[in-house]
């Protein structure tokens, strides 16, 4: 018998009972059919499922189904519920084979869909889901139902007893008890695998009675008490037997018409035994449609007992005698394991007769067997060639399934425009998954010319009958206006339609609209809601969606430990988005305690699914080394990587890299790509600097002034004051108009609005011509809280421009803007020259510029912990300081840490590290030359180089080092690197102690000490002396303030570091302040000890023999001023000094 013809006899009833089936289904959580949220636009999904009912076209309960809020239900990860009712059947359903992994769905943060976000057609044909047909079991089910009564008799030859048959009715009757219950409250009979990657079977346009019958029957036998006796199947079967004229197929005998149209029209009077009575007597006379039916109504008890025996011995005769209905049937028998148990193999046997009779749904099905491996192994070319044959004989179906494999390349090498082909047959006989399909493929132009117009054409007719992706995807199209008028009223109602029709995607797409306020008024309680829904179904963006707005309180209160679980629900479905925002979640400990080192796992994930924001976070990683070593390249690589996906933050980290070469080289246009990146994307700082730059020019950014002033007013007009006050001030200094006002215009507009930066704006228009004017603006911006009016106030006060000079003025405007974070009037509170502040808190505005990245800021403030200027006397935080202001570049920092580093103040010596930071310095410090000659002159950090170092501290001397002249001195005294020369030598003493350089002051000190000489040295040079009277006065000059004692103090360190490493000038020196008190501890003995130790190192050093004569000489004076006590400690300490130092 034919597929048409099938449909000829059964398709009134369907039609009929269409409209109630669709109710059903609508009350279904679980139709995966229809999830276009997950990809499966009418096509399966792989996974385990359970039958409601025998036959390809029965809806199916899932395996796993959430309940939608059930109380005390178990919460999965990721938030779903699920109840434990009927985990004994799931339990054996998910036994019968692994279902496969799903793809993830594609990560999409934008409310509104678009057609893009449909990838149906090539995925759902990947995922080998295909098409059930629109008619089948189900409806025959349904209408069964709906007619059938219990019996109040059953027919006298169903009445003898059944005891062989007890045992089976047992079985049965458990099978039953077992299985979930259908909206009757009945138990519906659960079947076998499901066929093609363990989905629901595949599609019949007419499947015929038998299988509706053995649905119905099922449904009455679980209701029937267990002692009910049973028919002898056997004995009716031999009478059915005996007296059988020629077998004949007819469909249209009141048997045939009474298990179809009748449905639709018979009276209540009517009963199903019946029925039952007129089909025996049709099989008995030799119609072999009547036979089929009439077996299954014996087989599964319709109007009368189950008799499995007896059922079966009827339609095998049937199916022998040539009745492809029966053939059919037998293979779905075995084929769903219910009544029988499964063979895939006899299945497919019956299915392949079937199909030589002509049957195009066995074909159909045989398909689907070869697709899924059910009774051979899998073979997608066969599965393929069924598909056609079943498509050629008339199967609409047949021709989806056909159209599907051609689309996605299965048993066929991919061919859209045969896809096509095959889809639009389907789609003229009124198939709704070929329409639907079809209309896909024309709305995105898969393969096929775009035709978005044809495509909503068809995906209305698809809707028309109720499918509910096609109303989703309608619903998108209405929403946009793609195809069809924009309309989102109507847009939301299609979607909402689809929703409650049970599409997880719909669902998601109806919190979307809710949140949005697409096409209904805002209600975030409702978007809450149906997200949900969604989510429990297992929509990863709805996931996604949920946990946002239970982070944020949309729709309810804030709950961030079910934001974190919907979030990981999401994640591990697979979303980039979710991903790369559970790791943020992780890092900053929302929702969960912190723990950054799983955070990192996250981002990966999500990056390597092209997620930007995820690769920006990882780029912080390794800027951070956080857990790994810090690594700029693969920071920059890494931020690069994001900005070029479209992240705004990646375009920024990067942008800022390129810009001053962090882990790159400098790029300045690559730089600026990114900024305008970040500025054409909204934000306002980058579309203020990218205006700024392409305004002023330079530093390798072609000027551009029109452009520049088109993104500082894109700033300005999205409230970025600063934006607005470069435009007026530019529009000013250039004496031009911008959209159709002058700069002063502008910025008087902005002073009107009481936008305060306005008012520094246009003071410093007046600054230099008309100072009281800008006093006056300045004073009512500073009024109105402008930090930069403030600081100009300050300046003015500060300076007595157009006011009085008014320090305490001063000081209160200064710090009222540095409260502001004005970095001008911090550096006036910070510096030292003006005396506003007290020392305190001028190294507490210090330590604000240098925390805030100054490096100049950062070198003071180490200037100051180095001489306990306003805070404590502390090397280690110098040299902190020291070392981040030299890090970014600041060339005073780099000597400053030379110097500690060779002297070992504030941690351990390293000539290394100290000539190291010396050179990187000395192109642009004197100080830091003299460091690098002294190294290369003493082997400090460096091989030593006499030559050369005389050539560093020529190089010093020329930049006005005059402690590198005091060196040259000494060696052209020596003679080391420079031929002996003590013209020379005096000279540059006499010019290095002018200077005031410590050892050119003793040089000549020291050379003059013979009485008479005295008298020609200077102060400076005099005080390194003691004088022959013993009671005469020695060097007394004590400091003027802490400032200064601290630097006397500072010095006094240095020269008794240089000392330790066998200066003898600065060992003299050490001596002198001992003996003085000037920057060291008063000590008479020690001061003596330390001149003794000097005048042994003059000796010992050719050249400088002079120098050891002298000390002796100043040795004895002091001895002179000694106590015996003292002299014998003197000789102790000077002994130990000859005995460990250099």
């Amino acid at each position: 018998m034919g597929e048409q013809d099938d449909t000829a006899g059964f398709g009134a009833v369907r039609r009929h009972l269409r409209q109630s089936t669709q109710q059903r289904r609508g009350r279904r959580a679980d139709d995966h059919e229809r999830r276009v949220g997950e990809h499966e636009v009418g096509v399966v999904r792989h996974g385990v499922r359970a039958h409601r009912a025998v036959g390809p076209d029965r809806e199916r309960t899932p395996v796993r189904k959430h309940a939608p809020d059930a109380e005390g239900s178990v919460r999965d990860r990721g938030g779903e519920r699920t109840d434990d009712r009927g985990q004994a059947y799931r339990d054996r359903a998910a036994a019968a084979v692994e279902p496969r992994a799903v793809d993830p769905p594609m990560r999409s943060r934008q409310d509104g869909a678009r057609v893009d976000d449909f990838p149906h057609v090539d995925r759902q044909c990947r995922q080998s889901g295909l098409h059930r047909g629109p008619q089948g079991r189900h409806e025959d089910a349904r209408a069964l139902r709906l007619a059938g009564r219990l019996p109040d008799r059953i027919e006298q030859d169903d009445r003898r007893s059944g005891r062989q048959n007890r045992r089976h009715h047992q079985e049965r009757h458990d099978h039953a008890a077992m299985t979930p219950t259908d909206e009757f409250g009945r138990g519906a009979v659960a079947g076998g695998r499901a066929a093609f990657g363990h989905a629901p079977i595949w599609p019949m346009r007419a499947i015929g009675m038998a299988v509706a019958l053995s649905v119905w029957a099922g449904d009455v036998f679980a209701s029937q008490p267990e002692w009910l006796p049973l028919s002898s199947g056997r004995a009716a079967a031999t009478a059915i037997q005996r007296n059988v004229p020629v077998p004949v197929a007819d469909d249209t005998t009141p048997c045939a018409l009474a298990l179809s149209v009748w449905f639709g029209s018979v009276p209540s009077s009517d009963r199903p035994e019946r029925r039952r009575s007129l089909c025996r007597r049709e099989a008995e006379a030799g119609n072999l449609t009547a036979r089929a039916l009439y077996g299954q109504m014996v087989l599964h008890g319709y109007a009368g007992r189950p008799d499995r025996v007896h059922g079966m011995t009827i339609l095998e005769s049937a199916a022998s005698d040539g009745s492809t209905l029966a053939k059919r049937t037998l293979g779905y028998l075995y084929y769903d394991g219910v009544a029988l148990p499964r063979n895939d193999a006899v299945a497919r046997a019956w299915f392949a007769s079937a199909a030589r009779d002509g049957d195009t749904a066995s074909t159909n099905q045989l398909g689907g067997m070869s697709a899924d491996g059910a009774g051979q192994p899998a073979d997608d070319v066969a599965a393929y060639r069924y598909f056609v044959a079943a498509a050629e004989g008339g199967s609409a179906a047949g021709a989806t399934n056909a159209g599907k494999f051609a689309l996605a390349g299965r048993g066929v090498t991919r061919d859209p425009a045969a896809a096509a082909a095959w889809l639009a047959r389907a789609a003229a006989a009124g198939e709704p998954n070929g329409q639907f399909v079809l209309g896909l493929m024309l709305v995105r132009g898969d393969g096929i010319p775009r035709d978005v117009d044809q495509g909503a054409a068809w995906l209305r007719a698809a809707a028309d009958q109720k499918h509910t992706e096609a109303r989703a995807m309608l619903g998108n199209l209405y929403l946009e206006g793609s195809g069809v008028p924009r309309d989102a009223h109507h847009g939301f109602g299609l979607m909402s339609a689809a929703a409650q029709a049970g599409s997880s995607y719909a669902q998601r797409r109806l919190g979307d609209l809710y949140g949005s306020g697409t096409g209904v008024a805002r209600d975030d309680a409702q978007a809450r809601d149906w997200y949900r829904k969604a989510a429990l179904a297992g929509d990863a963006r709805a996931r996604y969606a949920l946990a946002k707005l239970y982070l944020f309180g949309r729709g309810g209160p804030i709950d961030k430990e079910a934001a974190w679980g919907w979030m990981q629900g999401a994640a591990e479905a697979g979303l980039a988005a979710a991903q790369n925002d559970l790791g943020a979640m992780l890092q900053d400990g929302i929702g969960t305690p912190p723990n950054p080192s799983a955070a990192k796992p996250w981002f990966e994930k999500a990056d390597a699914q092209g997620d930007g924001a995820a690769a920006t976070n990882l780029s912080r990683y390794a800027a951070r080394g956080a857990g790994e070593p810090v690594d700029l390249h693969k920071a920059f690589r890494l931020a690069a990587r994001g900005a070029q996906r479209g992240d705004v933050a990646g375009a920024l980290i990067a942008a800022g890299m390129a810009w001053r070469g962090e882990g790159t080289r400098v790029d300045r246009a690559q730089a600026m790509r990114w900024f305008r990146l970040a500025a054409d994307h909204g934000d306002i700082a980058a579309a203020r600097w990218v205006g700024y730059q392409l305004l002023m020019g330079g530093d390798g950014v072609p000027r551009d002034e029109q452009a520049g002033l088109r993104y500082l007013s894109q700033a300005a007009d999205a409230g970025d004051q600063a934006a607005g006050v470069l435009i007026g001030f530019y529009l000013s200094e250039h004496r031009m108009s911008f959209a159709g006002r002058t700069g002063l215009q502008w910025l008087t507009d902005l002073a009107d609005r009481k936008m305060p930066a306005a008012y520094s704006a246009l003071g410093l228009l007046y600054w230099r011509e008309q100072p009281a004017t800008a006093f006056d603006w300045f004073a009512r911006g500073a009024k109105l809280g402008d930090a930069s009016s403030q600081a100009m106030l300050c300046k003015m006060h500060l300076d007595g421009s157009a006011t009085p000079r008014s320090p305490v003025e001063a000081a209160r405007w200064c710090r009222a803007a540095a409260v502001g974070n004005n970095p001008g009037a911090m550096r006036i509170l910070a510096s030292v020259d003006n005396g506003l502040v007290a020392a305190d808190e001028r190294a507490y505005w210090r330590w604000k510029l240098a925390d805030s990245g100054e490096p100049a800021y950062q070198s003071m403030l180490g200037d100051a912990y180095d001489l306990g200027d306003g805070v404590p006397l502390d090397f280690d935080a110098a040299m902190y300081w020291f070392r981040r202001a030299a890090d970014r570049g600041d060339v005073s920092a780099q000597g400053s840490l030379a110097w500690h580093l060779s002297n070992g103040l504030g941690g351990r010596a390293d000539d290394y590290e100290a000539f190291a930071w010396a050179l990187r310095a000395a192109p642009s410090s004197a100080d830091a030359k003299r460091m690098v000659g002294v190294a290369y002159l003493y082997g400090r950090g460096v091989a030593s180089d006499p030559k050369e170092a005389s050539i560093w501290l020529d190089r010093a001397a020329s930049d006005g080092s005059t402690w590198a002249e005091s060196e040259l001195a000494l060696m052209y005294e020596t003679g080391k690197g420079v031929p002996v020369n003590e013209t020379t030598a005096l000279a540059l003493h006499r010019r290095a102690s002018r200077g005031g350089s410590a050892v050119s002051e003793i040089a000549l000190a020291l050379r003059g000490v013979t009485p008479g000489a005295e008298a020609g040295l200077s102060a400076g040079e005099r005080r390194w002396l003691v004088p022959a009277d013993p009671a005469a006065t020695m060097w007394s000059d004590p400091p003027v303030n802490a400032l200064a004692a601290a630097n006397r103090q500072w010095e006094g360190l240095s020269s008794l570091n240089e000392a330790l490493r066998g200066d003898p000038f600065m060992q003299y020196a050490a001596g002198i302040r001992f003996l003085t008190g000037n920057g060291l501890p008063r000590d008479r003995a020690l001061g003596a000890a330390w001149v003794e130790r000097a005048r042994a190192s003059f000796e010992a050093i050719p050249g400088l023999g002079q120098y050891g004569a002298a000390a002796a000489l100043v040795e004895s004076r002091i001895f002179r001023r000694l106590d015996d006590g003292e002299k014998r400690r003197a000789a102790d300490i000077a002994g130990n000094l000859m005995a460990t130092l250099p």
